[in-house]
């Protein structure tokens, strides 16, 4: 195989978890809120949102099958990668002697599994070919999700320390701590931790869920304006249903995106503590997928619909692309960055 530069390396094992993460998560993301408010009239709705949670389990393997696209595996490299980081993922995990599917895994571990499956295979490289339909399974996935069955527990603790970090911002001034719970949700959606995971470790709720919310809000609309530039419609809309880790290999690559994103987390963070923006412990992660953010927060929302609902416009879209559409023009002009770093990766594709 061809010698690959370890930029090149970690930037195709982020793609292919990138692509993973839009393609598992999309239906259940345009769908799910949706048919979960159909399901107590009908039936066929309640089937059809178990249809469209159960697609988000494949997360993993969807990462690890377009991890093998970037590096051009064949057919049994490409299984075997997918099991590595099926395995290594966490979604399926045994409890009191049964499998149990719990949501999407880790998504450090699945990206930390699949570059070593991908290491592995690799080194392989089909030494023994009559034998590589035997060997490579070994090598590429068992051996590789056993390590992930071992340090899963560990790379869990990043989740678990950073969730502590944050719980400390509840116990400040609530102007202070909406602004750092909004910043800090702003950075987390566009890395590889889950801000879902990290809202139910330490049960946000309240102001600080709906801080959290209008964070993770800032980061889509500075992401999505800067897509509007260089990339087609479809994909930009796209964002605002599979959210801003789809850009995430972006924004790991060009640091320089932190700034944006950061000023318009405090703006928003400042409206959300105006406005009084609640949410529960369920929505405090997802932002505007499924409308989970804007729909819990109108349900904490006292007096005129038509005033809370203007209220949510300007929250949920006025302010945070407002200052997504200054961030960007400011600093292009500036030279700070290029419209051509938010470039997605799966554009041409």
């Amino acid at each position: 195989m061809e010698k690959i530069s370890p930029k090149e390396f970690t930037s195709k094992i982020l793609n292919g978890a990138a692509m993973g993460i839009v393609v598992g998560l999309i239906p259940n993301a345009i769908f799910g809120e949706i048919f979960k408010a159909l399901s107590s009239y009908n039936e066929f709705f309640a089937m059809m949102q178990q249809n469209v949670a159960t697609i988000s389990f494949t997360v993993p393997v969807l990462v690890g099958m377009f991890t093998a696209l970037q590096f051009k595996f064949s057919g049994v490299e490409a299984a075997s990668l997918m099991g590595a980081t099926f395995i290594g993922g966490g979604s399926a995990k045994f409890v009191d002697g049964a499998w149990e599917l719990h949501g999407t895994g880790d998504l450090i571990n699945i990206m930390i599994i699949a570059a070593v499956s991908v290491i592995a295979i690799r080194w392989y490289n089909n030494r023994v070919a009559n034998l590589g339909i035997v060997i490579i399974p070994i090598v590429g996935a068992m051996i590789p999700g056993l390590i992930g069955m071992l340090t899963l527990p560990y790379v869990g603790y990043v989740t678990t320390g950073l969730g502590a970090l944050i719980e400390n911002f509840t116990t400040l001034q609530p102007l202070m701590m909406t602004i750092l719970i909004a910043i800090s949700f702003a950075l987390i959606i566009v890395t590889p931790l889950s801000s879902v995971a990290i809202a139910y470790a330490i049960s946000l709720s309240g102001l600080a869920s709906g801080a959290a919310n209008v964070g993770i809000v800032a980061t889509l609309f500075t992401l999505a304006y800067g897509s509007s530039k260089v990339n087609k419609k479809g994909t930009t809309f796209a964002l605002f249903f599979a959210g801003p880790k789809m850009l995430m290999p972006n924004f790991l690559g060009n640091p320089i995106m932190i700034l944006p994103i950061f000023i318009n987390s405090i703006v928003t963070g400042i409206a959300g503590y105006i406005f009084k923006i609640q949410g529960t412990t369920a929505s405090a992660g997802f932002g505007l997928t499924g409308l989970a953010g804007p729909i819990n927060a109108y349900s904490f929302m006292t007096g005129s619909p038509i005033i809370n609902i203007g209220i949510l416009l300007i929250q949920y879209l006025v302010v945070p692309l407002g200052i997504a559409i200054v961030t960007h023009t400011v600093f292009t002009k500036m030279g700070l960055y290029k419209d051509e770093i938010f470039t997605f990766a799966g554009e041409n594709k």
